[in-house]
């Protein structure tokens, strides 16, 4: 007749399985980053409330960020974690977001069709991006 666990004893393997969950997704397992910052303008003006994503163009994981008011944003590999893979990226910049009802601002070449690329290296990386939706 097999053996029952106690209410104890299963919360001591619930706890000890949550331990090595934890413990299997610490940051010794993820890949080495760059920090990454920059400014988004569009036409000379900075852009506010843009989602910034870098896609490596090898394997791994999408980094992202929203810009500020002043434009600025800052990746994130992770919610708690900053940066993005060391690694050629194409990067796709939206205005689009459940707070203005899916509202785009800015041409496909920016995001759905993207021609934005950038390259990110360990350390610090400021990479600035001057959108446009007119003519020079």
């Amino acid at each position: 007749m097999p053996s029952i666990l106690s209410a104890s004893q299963l919360h001591r393997i619930a706890c000890a399985i949550t331990f090595l969950t934890i413990l299997g997704c610490s940051r010794s397992h993820q890949p080495p980053l760059g920090l990454v910052s920059g400014t988004v303008t569009l036409d000379g003006v900075p852009l506010p409330n843009a989602i910034v994503r870098f896609t490596p163009t090898g394997p791994g994981r999408t980094s992202e960020g929203i810009t500020d008011a002043d434009g600025h944003y800052e990746l994130r590999y992770l919610r708690a974690i900053r940066g993005a893979n060391i690694d050629q990226h194409t990067v796709r910049i939206t205005t689009a977001s459940e707070e203005n009802g899916g509202r785009e601002l800015l041409p496909p070449h920016y995001h759905a069709r993207s021609e934005l690329e950038a390259r990110v290296a360990s350390g610090s990386n400021d990479l600035d991006f001057a959108l446009r939706l007119r003519g020079p």
